[in-house]
């Protein structure tokens, strides 16, 4: 039998703590997947970003972000510079991070990867979906249409 030390950490109901100086965050994707990133205590918000990308094979971050729910149930965005785990204890409800584009480009081909160009694609259509983007109905019929096409080659 192993000789497994006992271990004393402070119970939460918001962090898995692996050891004092670590944490897992979990993040979910646009395609409402849920990804899980072991972080340093002192790792800042572009660390994860960064992880996430690596995940993804994604090159072009600059567009992307992550962000999450506020105490006053507002979405907020991760300052990249600063500390994550002090911005989710101080802002956050859960520990729950949200990956989505943070800027919008104005013509798609100035997006280089494909895989870029799928995420902006969930992300278009989650907002169409969630009313957060507002467009005429023939706009929505051609959305739909652009979606089967992409879809079904």
């Amino acid at each position: 039998m192993p000789f497994i030390p006992k271990l004393k950490l402070r119970r939460t109901k918001r962090y898995n703590v692996l050891n004092k100086n670590c944490f897992l965050s979990r993040i979910r994707l646009l395609n409402n997947s849920e990804i899980e990133c072991t972080l340093n205590v002192d790792s800042t918000g572009l660390e994860c970003l960064e992880a996430v990308a690596l995940r993804l094979e994604l090159c072009e971050t600059r567009y992307f972000g992550l962000w999450f729910l506020g105490k006053s149930h507002q979405a907020r965005w991760v300052e990249l510079e600063k500390s994550l785990k002090k911005q989710l204890d101080k802002f956050s409800i859960e520990p729950l991070l949200y990956f989505g584009v943070m800027f919008y480009v104005p013509s798609v081909s100035c997006l280089n990867q494909s895989i870029t160009r799928y995420q902006y694609y969930l992300q278009l259509r989650k907002d169409v979906l969630e009313g957060r983007l507002r467009c005429a109905v023939d706009q929505y019929i051609r959305l739909a249409a652009l979606a089967v096409q992409g879809n079904l080659g």
